[in-house]
C-alpha cells in the first residue's frame, strides 16, 4: 500500500476561514481577521437590513460589548432581531463629537427609511399654530429671541421643518440621546418614531407625510394620513382581501372606528376622519386609531 499519506497534513485554517451568514469564506492566512467593513459589503440585501454605515456602527458596538468573543454571524443575528429604535440609538449614540442635525436625519432615513428632508420640502409634517413649548423656547433662543416671548412665533412657524429642527437641535448644549432625538422629530414633524418602531410586527401599513412609513407584504390594514395629518382613513390591504374574501373592513373594526368619529367615505372606499379645526390630529387620537386596528388584528386575525 502506498504510504505517502503519512506526509499529508490537515490544513490549518485559523483566520483563513470565516463564517459569514452561515457560509464558509476562505481567505489568505495573513494572521489578521477580515475587516468588518468588507464582511458587511459581502452581505446581500436581505441579510443587511440597514445601510452599510448603520450596520457597521451597530456591529462595532456589539463587537465592543463582546470583549474579544465576537462572532460575526451571531452579531448579525442580534442586529436583525433589534427594534428600529434600538438600532437608531446604537447608531446615534456613538462615542465622539456631538452629531449634527443633518447627520441625525441621515441615520433616521437609513434606519426607518423616512426622508425628513423630503417631508420638509413637500410642506408636510405637523400642522399647528405653534410647536410644543419646549421646542418654541429652544428655537427662540437660537434666533436670539426672548424664550418667553411669542411675538416672533408667526415667523418661526413660517420656517421649513428642517430649519426648525436644526434650530431646536442646536439649542441643546449637551449631546443628545436617541430618545431625545425622537422627541424632537415628533415635536417638529409630528412623526412618532417610537410608535413606528412598534408597528414592525403589528401588520399595519402606515402611509404618512407623502411616503410609506411602514409596510410589509403581509400587512392586513392600511392607516393613511393626508397632508399635515389633518385627516386619516383606514382600509384593508390586498393581502387581507385575498385571504378573507372581504373587500371592506371587518364589522368589529368599523364599530371601533365609528366610536372614534370615523365614517365610511365612498369616494375613498375607506373609513375616514378629518379634524374640523384643520390642524394635525393629536397624537392621542393617532394612538387610539392604531390601537383599534392593532387590537382587532390581535383578537381576530393573528393566524391569518
Amino acid at each position: 500500500m502506498h504510504s505517502g499519506n503519512k506526509h499529508w497534513k490537515k490544513p490549518f485554517l485559523g483566520a483563513a476561514a470565516l463564517t459569514i451568514a452561515g457560509s464558509l469564506v476562505f481567505m489568505p492566512d495573513t494572521g489578521e481577521a477580515k475587516p468588518l467593513k468588507h464582511m458587511i459589503e459581502e452581505l446581500d440585501s436581505k441579510e443587511r437590513m440597514y445601510s452599510p454605515e448603520v450596520t457597521e456602527a451597530v456591529l462595532k458596538q456589539l463587537k465592543k460589548e463582546a470583549k474579544g468573543k465576537f462572532s460575526f454571524p451571531e452579531a448579525l443575528s442580534t442586529l436583525q432581531s433589534m427594534s428600529k429604535t434600538e438600532v437608531m440609538d446604537t447608531s446615534f449614540e456613538q462615542p465622539g463629537n456631538k452629531i449634527k442635525a443633518e447627520d441625525s436625519r441621515k441615520i433616521i432615513h437609513d434606519v426607518f427609511n423616512i426622508d425628513l428632508n423630503a417631508v420638509s420640502d413637500l410642506g408636510e409634517g405637523r400642522r399647528a399654530d405653534s410647536y410644543p413649548d419646549d421646542a418654541m423656547k429652544g428655537i427662540r433662543k437660537e434666533l436670539g429671541i426672548n424664550p418667553q416671548s411669542n411675538e416672533q412665533d408667526a415667523y418661526i412657524m413660517s420656517l421649513s421643518k428642517v430649519q426648525a429642527m436644526d434650530l431646536y437641535f442646536s439649542s441643546f448644549e449637551k449631546k443628545l440621546s436617541g430618545e431625545e432625538l425622537r422627541l424632537i422629530v415628533n415635536q417638529i414633524f409630528g412623526i412618532n418614531l417610537d410608535g413606528i418602531s412598534g408597528l414592525e410586527k403589528a401588520r399595519v401599513s402606515l402611509y404618512s407625510k407623502n411616503q410609506w412609513i411602514s409596510q410589509t407584504d403581509r400587512d392586513l390594514f392600511v392607516v393613511h394620513t393626508g397632508k399635515g395629518d389633518v385627516d386619516v382613513w383606514v382600509y384593508p390591504t390586498a393581502y387581507f382581501t385575498e385571504h378573507t374574501g372581504e373587500t371592506t373592513l371587518p364589522q368589529v373594526l368599523q364599530e371601533k372606528l365609528i366610536a372614534l368619529g370615523f365614517a365610511f367615505n365612498s369616494q375613498l372606499d375607506a373609513f375616514y376622519y378629518a379634524n374640523q379645526e384643520n390642524v394635525s390630529v393629536p397624537d392621542a387620537f393617532k394612538g387610539q386609531t392604531m390601537g383599534a386596528v392593532i387590537s382587532t388584528i390581535a383578537e381576530y386575525y393573528s393566524d391569518l
